[in-house]
């Protein structure tokens, strides 16, 4: 039987999806946190809260934490390799109805793979996620995971923020308040599309209630590649459309 929060779950994540504008992503260059061969790029293994910094250079990004969003990354912090699943002591994200860490919600967890990027702590407040470019970029896309909250802890929230060239915030978006369970355990999907490549470096920057909040960030795709094929995206009213058709099936028993 399909429940009301599995409903409002898809109309989430179709919205999420059907919203971004035209780009073409080359597949090669998504960073999922997937080791090849159990190695990164750069040639090192992949371990359970390893420090991700440099493995993806040669995909023209950088990973760093800035605490004083002055746009440079802190010298000795740096976010966090996490294993999906793992009980360790420093999880990345919690979901409160499986009252596990780093479980995708059903259905996600092909998606979620078998790592994904978290801060230096898992429950720590500024300590915002930064992406340096080598090169200055016009498109990016990534995920957030778990954006949840409690009515007696308050609700998570981000601002993903697009750097320029002075590192001052040129573009920015705003994720969903977590005042409800709509994506607890699930991804937010987020892109950016400029006219130009004036994207220096991107910033995800807590702007929730609650007091410490963990981070999970996966599936980034760092840029557009000019010249190849794009795929024409639905609009959000052609998905909601399909998903609102298939619930009232469901709810008629068809």
């Amino acid at each position: 039987m399909t429940t009301i929060k599995q409903i409002l779950m898809g109309i989430a994540i179709a919205t999420s999806v059907c919203v971004l504008p035209n780009h073409s992503v080359n597949a090669a260059s998504l960073i999922d946190f997937e080791p090849v061969d159990g190695k990164f790029p750069d040639g090192s293994v992949a371990v359970d809260n390893m420090e991700i910094t440099d493995q993806f250079s040669s995909l023209g990004v950088t990973f760093g934490i800035d605490r004083n969003l002055d746009g440079l990354p802190d010298a000795g912090l740096f976010p966090r390799l996490e294993a999906v699943g793992n009980s360790d002591s420093v999880p990345g994200f919690y979901s409160t109805e499986g009252e596990e860490f780093d479980i995708a919600a059903p259905g996600f967890e092909n998606r979620l793979g078998s790592f994904f990027l978290r801060g230096v702590d898992s429950l720590a407040n500024g300590e915002s996620l930064l992406i340096s470019y080598n090169s200055p970029t016009k498109a990016a896309s990534a995920e957030i995971w778990d954006i949840d909250g409690e009515p007696e802890r308050g609700f998570e929230q981000w601002e993903v923020q697009a750097l320029g060239s002075d590192l001052s915030v040129i573009d920015s978006i705003i994720s969903p308040a977590g005042t409800t369970p709509v994506l607890e355990s699930s991804p937010w999907l987020w892109s950016f599309d400029r006219p130009e490549k004036d994207i220096h470096a991107i910033r995800l920057v807590f702007t929730g209630s609650v007091s410490s909040v963990g981070l999970g960030f996966d599936n980034f795709s760092p840029l557009a590649v000019e010249g190849s094929k794009s795929v024409p995206e639905p609009t959000s009213t052609i998905g909601l459309f399909i998903f609102g058709a298939a619930a009232y099936r469901l709810r008629k028993g068809n």
